[in-house]
């Protein structure tokens, strides 16, 4: 059990709790930000290694279709060479007529699978071409990933080592606040946004912007309780120091904006003084001309 504390030492302890959230929180979002971005890089690499594999077993379908079209070709220019052949030893025209027939379908179907084999050809190299570019593209990208992996993998390292040491110095601060504070410290933190103890400044709790009535700023500066906000139900602090810097703050600048006004004043009166000295000496010299 923790040792009985003061009001003040308790909001010293849950000052420096939130001190060291805020720390491990910004070395959590970084070190996942960067998983992310590393899972992200993988994820995009094993879906176009998917889509590069399937474009392969395209391109392997295509080029089967294209051997079997070839082969069909060549058979027909076979069946071409031995009808020409046969015609050589025709005697009878109407034998004669019917060879010639079929030369003629014969070349049609060659001229026809012919062009069917090129186009099958030309749209396979662009195809194999469009794969190539493909796997240099996965290529690059995989290097890319495994430099940043190799590059982040210290990083990542120092990271966890810093959480790590955080969360054992916050265990040591949680142990020295009595239980009941340390968990209402904790429900807050995780619906607030990580943040269980916030500052009051000019009267205004700086976690909400609700206004903390006068009787409890009094209890807040002479540390007689451990207030929370009504509002946000943050625990609440006044840092005197930081209250008189502030106010050091507001008063110079409210002197700084009096000097600029009264500066733009004496600019203007000083305008329409010599406006009117203008205005006099016109008036002067228009008496000298009339007399």
């Amino acid at each position: 059990m923790a040792e009985k504390k003061s009001v003040h030492e308790i909001v010293g302890s849950l000052r420096r709790l939130q001190t060291l959230d805020n720390e491990v929180h910004d070395v959590r979002e970084s070190r996942d930000a960067m998983i992310h971005h590393l899972d992200r890089l993988r994820s995009v690499l094993s879906n176009l290694d998917t889509e590069l594999t399937d474009k392969r077993e395209k391109l392997a379908e295509a080029e089967t279709w294209y051997t079997k079209k070839s082969g069909e070709l060549e058979n027909e220019k076979d069946k071409l060479a031995k009808a020409k052949s046969k015609l050589a030893g025709v005697t009878k025209s109407r034998e004669y007529v019917a060879v010639n027939r079929e030369l003629d379908s014969l070349r049609r179907g060659i001229t026809h699978r012919e062009d069917e084999v090129q186009r099958l050809e030309v749209a396979i190299h662009e195809f194999r071409a469009t794969i190539e570019a493909e796997e240099q593209k996965i290529a690059d990208l995989r290097s890319q990933a495994d430099l940043e992996a190799a590059n982040n993998e210290t990083r990542l390292t120092d990271m966890s080592g810093q959480i790590t040491d955080v969360e054992s110095r916050r265990k040591a601060l949680s142990d020295e606040l009595p239980s009941n504070v340390f968990r209402r410290y904790e429900k807050v933190a995780k619906r607030r946004d990580g943040v269980g103890i916030v500052r009051v400044s000019d009267g205004v709790c700086l976690g909400c912007q609700m206004v903390i009535q006068p009787r409890f700023i009094e209890q807040l500066l002479r540390n007689s309780s451990l207030l929370a906000c009504p509002s946000c139900g943050r625990y609440l602090y006044i840092d005197e120091d930081e209250e008189a810097r502030e106010a050091a703050d507001r008063a110079a600048a409210q002197a700084a904006e009096e000097a600029a006004a009264d500066a733009e004043d004496a600019a203007e009166e000083a305008a329409e003084a010599a406006e009117a000295a203008e205005a006099a000496a016109a008036a002067s010299d228009a008496s000298s001309e009339a007399a």
